[in-house]
């Protein structure tokens, strides 16, 4: 008891967490909706829902507020495009040498709006727990600078892992190296939270990682 007195929103963190890896992952084994429908009601009630089942009410407004923050929106968005370009670079580089040129996915203009508004919700969503709601909660009762960034990256990393593994059934070599991208990007985007103290720059970079896998897969 003096454990959780002592850690409580790092307990809750682990307790959010651990709801939406297994009921996201047993989603990921079983089944398979249009992303349309994924990430347009399914992921925000899983992923924003269980955060606010787990916090009390009052405290719902304050971390709906305090992810989009009052910082510098304008250096924050020039931030997140920045970091978005680096990771569509480095994807671009690695299909390159995977398939000795560049394998750019089918481009026509509604896969480009179906992705962009897919693609925004995705961010926000994911964006919105993890460098959001559980980094701050991380945060709050671990002390130090690297170990709650790498903590919130690696639960970033981890809970995609299912749709590596059931859904694309990619080799375990492509898996090590997506779950190392993500790590990449978790933390990254963590940083860009702390830095700007709002979720628009993470958020950006994060629709650069989406934009980085629909041009080059």
């Amino acid at each position: 008891m003096f454990f959780f007195r002592r850690f409580n929103k790092l307990h809750s963190a682990f307790k959010v967490y651990a709801a939406v890896f297994v009921l996201w992952g047993i989603y990921r084994l079983v089944f398979r909706l249009p992303e349309e429908v994924e990430e347009t009601f399914l992921k925000p009630v899983v992923f924003v829902g269980i955060a606010m089942l787990i916090e009390k009410p009052k405290n719902w407004l304050k971390y709906f507020m305090e992810v989009w923050g009052s910082g510098d929106w304008t250096k924050a968005l020039g931030w997140g495009l920045l970091f978005g370009l680096g990771y569509i670079t480095v994807y671009g580089f690695a299909s390159f040498l995977s398939f000795g040129s560049l394998q750019l996915g089918e481009l026509t203009g509604s896969s480009i709006l179906a992705f962009t508004l897919i693609g925004i919700l995705t961010a926000v969503w994911e964006e919105w727990l993890f460098p959001g709601y559980i980094f701050s909660q991380i945060k709050a009762d671990i002390k130090g600078v690297w170990l709650p960034r790498l903590l919130t990256a690696a639960m970033f990393a981890a809970v995609h892992s299912p749709i590596l593994i059931f859904w694309y059934k990619f080799a375990p070599q492509t898996v090590i190296f997506q779950l190392t991208m993500l790590f990449i990007l978790g933390t990254g985007n963590v940083i860009l939270k702390e830095k700007f103290k709002n979720l628009i720059a993470p958020v950006v970079s994060h629709f650069g990682w989406g934009l980085a896998i629909f041009l080059f897969r």
